[in-house]
């Protein structure tokens, strides 16, 4: 594919690259403002952002800046560091009023718009505009590849009588509990614990103030249209700092991370120093060089498969090669309470690690594939199963039982055990042991609620069994590979037995979801998580069922693949303007209502789901190409795939964008197209 050029916008040379600029703020003393200190008290919690996120971004691959952004609408909404799962701001947006009738908040008003700026690197250009009052904000960021800094542009465009403000609220620690906040010469600066956190702006801050959150904060003024009570300090508590941008045109914003003070400021004043194009062209180059890594599809590779990739490597933390994250959003954040901390998809679930790393290999980074493999080791439990999830560390964190996730670990390592030292993966024999003695029936299946029978987990199981024989055999134990295979083989005869409904109120013969003791065809009750509430167990059907298909265990033509991918589509099926979506399963209430709102038991199209039924397609030889523009038109001009998309609308729900399974799915996706071979169906 012939590479798309875009104007680079405010990454220009020359854009504010002058000393003269960006003199107002190279230097700021290293000691607190002796000025006066807001008056009152913290709010006891507050909450974090949406978990539909419009840009991501980290200098890929760089030891000396670990530190990760997110953003939604026109601003800031993560500070990640120094690890993928600590994060420490929860918004810095821009403030605008004309000093007497309104207040325009970045944020939250207006009409916003957002892209991607670059067709190989995570460059985002924001828009937010006031159609009322006929203005502008325009923002593009970028991280140091040199320190810890988010450097985020913006220009104003607008009526130059109007004021515009800064304001941040910062969660340093993953919460805004205990922070101390104040207000130095051209420099802001809040604390907590051993974190700190240093601003710096192009423009001037003395027009600033210190309060708390929801009391007496730089908002809460503003309400007023004008900052009238001013204070340099505030603290400790949920803090905000708010300072007014003078003749308001074109200006870059540092915001540092570190370990003291002194850290924190040198990294901002180093960054402010270099210049935002100068950093851009870093920060670019970094993601052009990993971009050039992958592979092109013999040059038919498209925007969204380079982003795609970069959008799973950005997701693995720093410190921990391999780590990758389900995402860096944190779902239906704005209704989550920053205490007791929360870190939402910050967490190694291995059957996500396993579809990024697959993602990953069709894409051709072997790399980080058998990073991944290395890290899986230490997620690895001491009887030979993997957890539901764990932390950075690879400590367990939910202690759910779900065994395709055991037999994702044997699939992997059995993939890549020729290119990864002997002991370095997961142990394939204490896996493979593991699941004979707990399978087939599952403690949770792969959607992490019910327990039984699952066609999913069943294929998982089988297919990672062979593939564990096939190992053993290579290594001369054929004992184990005649014991493993044949229980494969034992459970492959007894999947239609275990998961299959021959009569019942769908039709007569369709795999459903689950069964909870092997007997499909029995009126049973299913409850659903969420409060979905309690059904038959046969009026239940999951598009999960198609692991049969792409583990190789049913062929794509099998008669009874076909009658339940019509059921499916009777009951599980929605439309969306960029084409039909799946469900997880009928009754799904994991998701929002309203726009905006908590997820209070309404699950909504999982764009993942397309990817799976584009990979059956190529299976089975149907057109595949629809599947694949429904998944690029739900990415958007952002190119992020999210967790959930709305019904009619196909926009992003706020549970959670991007999410790395989507685009690990799109990835292969893509790929079988061209090639018509699935990468990841075991061999």
């Amino acid at each position: 594919m012939r590479r798309r050029r875009y104007p680079l916008g405010l990454l220009r040379t020359g854009a504010l690259a002058g000393l003269g600029v960006v003199s107002l703020a190279l230097t700021a003393p290293l000691s607190p403002s002796p000025g006066t200190t807001a008056p009152g008290h913290s709010v006891a919690a507050d909450v974090w952002t949406t978990g539909d996120k419009v840009a991501v971004g980290t200098a890929v691959e760089s030891p000396a800046s670990p530190l990760w952004f997110t953003a939604v609408r026109g601003g800031l909404a993560d500070l990640l560091y120094p690890r993928v799962d600590q994060d420490n701001l929860r918004q810095f947006g821009y403030l605008v009023t004309d000093g007497s009738s309104f207040l325009f908040d970045s944020m939250r008003d207006g009409l916003a718009v957002s892209r991607v700026i670059d067709d190989r690197a995570l460059l985002y250009q924001t828009t937010v505009t006031d159609p009322v009052h006929g203005f502008v904000l325009v923002s593009e960021f970028v991280v140091d590849p040199a320190r810890p800094v988010v450097l985020m542009q913006t220009q104003y465009i607008g009526p130059r009588s109007f004021h515009v403000y800064a304001y941040l609220v910062p969660h340093l620690l993953d919460g805004g509990r205990g922070q101390t906040g104040w207000f130095a010469p051209n420099r802001a600066y809040v604390s907590r614990l051993d974190r700190w956190l240093a601003v710096g702006s192009t423009a001037t801050m003395a027009r600033h103030t210190a309060g708390y959150l929801r009391v007496n904060d730089g908002f809460e003024e503003l309400r007023h249209f004008d900052l009238v009570h001013r204070d340099d300090r505030a603290g400790p508590g949920h803090i905000t700092l708010t300072w007014e941008v003078p003749n308001a045109s074109e200006w870059t914003v540092a915001l540092g991370m570190g370990s003291s003070q002194a850290q924190a400021d040198g990294s901002v004043t180093d960054s402010l120093k270099a210049g935002f194009a100068a950093v851009g062209a870093a920060y670019r180059d970094g993601w052009l060089r990993y971009a050039a890594r992958l592979d092109s599809l013999g040059g038919r590779a498209t925007a969204l498969y380079y982003h795609s990739a970069e959008i799973i490597k950005a997701a693995e933390d720093r410190q921990q090669p391999g780590a990758i994250v389900a995402s860096l959003a944190l779902p239906w954040g704005n209704a989550t309470l920053d205490s007791p901390v929360d870190v939402g998809y910050r967490k190694v679930w291995p059957r996500d690690l396993y579809h990024a790393a697959s993602g990953l290999l069709a894409a051709g980074d072997q790399r980080t594939a058998m990073d991944v493999v290395h890290f899986m080791r230490s997620q690895q439990l001491a009887d030979g199963s993997l957890p539901q999830n764990t932390d950075l560390d690879g400590r367990r964190q939910w202690t759910g039982d779900q065994l395709d996730e055991t037999a994702d670990a044997i699939l992997l390592a059995v993939r890549l055990a020729p290119r990864i030292a002997s002991g370095s993966g997961p142990d394939i024999a204490a896996a493979a042991e593991y699941l004979l003695r707990r399978g087939p029936s599952t403690e949770q299946e792969r959607w992490e609620e019910n327990s039984g029978y699952s066609p999913a987990t069943m294929a998982a199981e089988i297919a990672a069994l062979r593939a564990a024989a096939q190992w053993a055999r290579a290594g001369q134990q054929t004992a184990q590979a005649t014991r493993w295979q044949a229980v494969a083989d034992q459970w492959d005869a007894q999947v239609e037995a275990l998961t299959y409904v021959t009569s019942g109120p769908l039709g007569s013969g369709y795999y459903l979801r689950i069964s909870a003791d092997g007997h499909p065809t029995a009126d049973e009750p299913l409850t659903i998580a969420n409060g979905g509430g309690t059904f038959d167990q046969r009026l239940i059907v999951d598009p999960s069922f198609l692991e049969l298909v792409r583990l190789g265990i049913r062929p794509p033509a099998d008669p009874r693949i076909r009658s339940t991918l019509a059921v499916l589509d009777a009951v599980d099926r929605g439309d969306s303007r960029s084409g039909s979506g799946w469900y997880r399963y009928p009754h799904d209430g994991y998701g929002e209502s309203t726009l905006g709102g908590p997820p209070d038991g309404h699950g909504h199209l999982w764009p993942l789901l397309s990817g799976e039924r584009g990979v059956y397609a190529v299976l089975a030889g149907d057109d595949v190409a629809p599947l694949v523009r429904e998944l690029e038109a739900w990415a958007g001009p952002e190119q992020l795939l999210s967790e959930q998309v709305w019904e009619g609308t196909g926009a992003p729900t706020g549970s959670a964008r991007p999410l790395v399974w989507a685009h690990a799915e799109y990835i292969v996706l893509l790929r079988a197209t061209l090639t018509g071979r699935v990468d990841d169906q075991p061999g």
